[in-house]
């Protein structure tokens, strides 16, 4: 049995407008998703009412299995009006596209039932898998599971068999993916952060529980080229390989929350006046040159961020594989775009002196958002950074996929 497909697919214009024209009502409903710690319903129920859950969720299950891009065109406006709304849409609305690579008999177990579903994963923290009859006994507790509260399911990698030494001994270790409905995890409370206040990324325990085969899928097949699941789907984005297009979910968020800082910054600045003296803010020449030092750099980062999903796109829709020196590339440059945001952010906030130190200060709040975003692992400057300068030296990086390659100039242009 497959799911309904859907009888209509917006536009890439139409659902950023969508996700535009939610701007006021996030803005209003911020302060009481920080105090919440978690999306409101309210706010869950606008997003799928506007089809923004869908933009990754195939065709065949009802979804708009939308090209790669629009993700970040929707999720920078939701998150000029609130970081937190913007981090769930983009990193887990995403994760219906991860399902869709597990096996066949997986998704067509479970998307008829859940043509609506929000999907979320767990990966940092750990946990086993033991092989029995007709699947496996996992165990673990996973941290950072955000929007596990609005799920209908969460997808979490574990070690399968071998022992707690084999990290340290150098042998191979393999990982699964396992799909878990929610009567099979507990949900323990631990969120409470500066930023991101509201994306409800708890904890998730399982203990003792059976998965069948069929919703399992080893680790390096779910993020290879071609995975089992995507024989049931046209779209080109359930082919490519994983971990190069994940890296851009978080630009969307990240992007958003510096537009936001400076949209409000602007706003409330523009009747500010000195403390002591009455004088207009925005008369004040240095105040001027930083706002727009503030404007160039968050331009700046989405150029960056638009072209990397522009190559990804060209590249994924040709289903060509990408080299290892552009894989590094991609997390380069992201990573110097995320330092530009919350270089942007940092100035602002810091702008408005004592007005901001208030966690009802909007610029304040996108600050938080934005330095909270800079903090993933998948923004991590030393490691983005390094790899690139070891190849300009001519240095081995580590990572086979780039010193075993044969040189060349196309390669070589990458890096700059």
């Amino acid at each position: 049995m497959t799911g309904a497909k859907s009888s209509y697919i917006p536009t890439r214009d139409e659902i950023t407008k969508a996700a535009h024209d939610l701007i006021p009502v996030l803005r209003e409903r911020a302060l009481a998703t920080e105090k919440n710690r978690d999306l409101l319903p309210e706010t869950v129920a606008d997003l799928k009412a506007a089809g923004i859950h869908k933009i990754f969720t195939p065709r065949r299950y009802g979804g708009y299995e939308m090209d790669w891009g629009v993700h970040v065109d929707v999720t920078k406006e939701l998150g000029k009006g609130c970081g937190s709304t913007s981090w769930v849409s983009s990193v887990v609305f995403c994760h219906s596209w991860l399902l869709a690579r597990f096996p066949p008999e997986c998704q067509e177990e479970f998307w008829p039932d859940h043509p609506d579903a929000v999907i979320g994963t767990a990966f940092a923290g750990g946990g086993r898998m033991e092989e029995t009859a007709g699947g496996y006994i996992l165990n673990g507790q996973w941290k950072f599971s955000s929007g596990i509260n609005h799920s209908d399911c969460a997808v979490v990698a574990a070690q399968v068999g071998g022992s707690k030494d084999d990290l340290q001994s150098g042998r191979t270790q393999i990982f699964r993916m396992a799909m878990l409905l929610p009567s099979e995890y507990e949900v323990v409370d631990t969120w409470d952060s500066e930023g991101l206040r509201g994306t409800g990324s708890h904890d998730i325990k399982v203990l003792n529980q059976f998965v069948p085969t069929h919703r399992t899928i080893l680790t390096e097949e779910a993020t290879g080229m071609k995975p089992p699941g995507a024989v049931l789907h046209d779209n080109y984005i359930y082919n490519v390989e994983f971990s190069p297009y994940f890296f851009t979910l978080v630009a969307g968020p990240m992007l958003g929350t510096a537009m936001g800082a400076l949209e409000e910054y602007c706003e409330l600045t523009k009747t500010r006046s000195g403390q002591m003296f009455g004088e207009s803010i925005i008369e004040q020449v240095p105040v001027q040159a930083r706002v727009g030092e503030s404007a160039a750099e968050i331009h700046a980062a989405n150029l960056i961020v638009d072209n990397i999903n522009q190559y990804l796109h060209d590249e994924g829709s040709a289903g060509r594989e990408l080299p290892g020196t552009t894989l590094l590339t991609i997390k380069r440059d992201l990573a110097y775009a995320s330092r530009q945001c919350l270089s942007a952010a940092t100035r602002l906030s810091g702008m408005m002196g004592v007005t901001a130190q208030t966690g009802r200060n909007p610029v304040q709040r996108h600050f938080r958002d934005c330095r909270t975003i800079s903090t993933h692992g998948g923004l991590q400057w030393d490691g983005a950074m390094t790899p690139n300068g070891k190849i300009l030296f001519g240095m081995k990086t580590g990572d086979l996929k780039v010193d075993n390659a044969v040189p060349s100039p196309t390669l070589d242009r990458a890096l700059f």
